[in-house]
Formats: structure tokens, C-alpha cells, sequence
């Protein structure tokens, strides 16, 4: 009896500990939303070579993409989107990680500041995509996590790599990195409802569409596999401008 009853403390006190952690932070970030962090023209400043880097890697893929349809008569991406991190969100992140928030902080231990999305018809593009990419010698591999092979637990699938991008100024060069996610069709069709639904709502809300969600990647990536054969076994090769 005494046993569980130490126990149970034991779990009162790691609750309340959790409990103060959760406040203070969830109260750090409400500070900032009335406190000017770092400065418009900091942030503009330090955002500019972020913004170069992002530019050139797009255009890196574009050629890729535009080089592999003279060579194979077909395309392996479908579209790209960019987008640079607010000034906001550089602050809430770092709020979250109890970081200090400065610019500096953010270019030691922020990756996605720049981030690019390719997405691609099939999984054997996002795989060809990405040795193609790695095999350029000018960018640096900082980080690669492979969520196609291994999902995550709520069904998200994705091929996330950070990439080193030099940036050259008038006193040399320095490399940025930028994070790109590599996803079919059916993988962000799947990542953009999830995120729509689930994104502000509360935890039981959550839990409720967890097994619906996991069933629909299933399903998605299901539906995926047996467009891949057909388009394999139609004898044609299928271009869609």
C-alpha cells in the first residue's frame, strides 16, 4: 500500500512539474505576441541570404526537372512551393525550444527557416528526385529523415532532407540550409487535410480521427501503387502539361 502511494505522489509531483514547464512556456509565447523581439529590419536583414539560398535550390530543381524530360520524355515533378519562415514563428519556435530569441539563435539552431515543397506524382520520383539531388557536389547534406519508408505514427509519409546551400558575397561564401519535403499527390492531399482538421483542435478531438486518418494514407498510398502500374504496364509514357 505504501509503495502505491509513493508511486501515485511520485506521478502528482511529475504532473505539477509538467504543469509549471507547460505554463511558463505557453506564458513566454504569449509575451511575445506584445513584445517587439527582434526587429523588422533584423529580421529582413537575416532572412535575405535565407531567401537567396531558397531561389537557388528552386531553380536547381527546375533544371532537374526540365533536363529529365528531354532525356526520359517525362517529368517527375508536379509543382513547387517556397516559403520563408515569419518573423513570428522564428520567435514562437525558439520560445518553444527556451531558446534565447535573437537572430543569432535562430541561424544556430533553426534549420527550416527557408523551406521548399516538391511534389511529385509517384514514390519512385521523390526517390530519383533525391539522389539527384544529392549527388550535386556544390550542396551539403545536413540532415535526412525518410517518412515514406518509416511514417510517422499518425500516418504522415514524406521524404524530408536539409541541404547546405552556398550563398556567395562580395567577402565569400556561406552556406544556408534549407529544409525541402519531398511528397507524392496523395501524400500532401493527406498532409494538407490533416493539418486542416487537426491543427487547432484539442487533443480528444485528435484522438477521435486518429484511426479514420491512418486508414485514409493507407488507402492513398493503396490507390497510388495501382496508378504506378498502370502507368508501368500502359506501354506510354503519360505527360500531362
Amino acid at each position: 500500500m505504501e509503495e502505491k502511494i509513493e508511486a501515485k505522489m511520485e506521478e502528482k509531483i511529475e504532473e505539477k512539474m509538467e504543469e509549471k514547464i507547460e505554463a511558463k512556456t505557453e506564458a513566454k509565447i504569449e509575451a511575445i505576441k506584445f513584445e517587439i523581439i527582434i526587429k523588422e529590419e533584423e529580421y529582413l536583414e537575416f532572412t535575405q541570404p535565407y531567401r537567396d539560398a531558397m531561389s537557388a535550390l528552386q531553380v536547381k530543381l527546375e533544371v532537374l526537372n526540365l533536363d529529365y524530360r528531354r532525356k526520359y520524355a517525362n517529368y517527375p515533378i508536379h509543382y513547387i512551393q517556397s516559403r520563408l519562415k515569419k518573423k513570428e514563428s522564428i520567435e514562437k519556435k525558439l520560445a518553444l525550444k527556451n531558446m534565447e530569441i535573437s537572430v543569432q539563435s535562430a541561424q544556430d539552431n533553426l534549420t527550416d527557416i527557408a523551406g521548399v515543397r516538391v511534389i511529385c506524382y509517384f514514390e519512385e520520383d521523390v526517390y530519383t528526385l533525391v539522389n539527384l539531388i544529392k549527388k550535386q557536389s556544390d550542396m551539403i547534406v545536413i540532415k535526412e529523415c525518410d517518412y515514406i519508408e518509416k511514417p510517422k505514427t499518425n500516418g504522415y509519409r514524406s521524404y524530408h532532407l536539409v541541404l547546405g546551400i552556398p550563398v556567395y558575397h562580395t567577402d565569400g561564401k556561406q552556406y544556408y540550409p534549407v529544409e525541402i519535403q519531398f511528397r507524392t499527390m496523395s501524400m500532401d492531399f493527406w498532409a494538407s487535410m490533416e493539418h486542416r482538421i487537426c491543427y487547432k483542435a484539442d487533443e480528444e478531438k485528435k484522438q477521435n480521427v486518429r484511426d479514420e486518418f491512418m486508414s485514409y494514407a493507407c488507402a492513398l498510398e493503396h490507390m497510388e501503387k495501382n496508378m504506378y502500374a498502370i502507368c508501368k504496364t500502359s506501354n506510354k509514357i503519360i505527360v500531362t502539361e
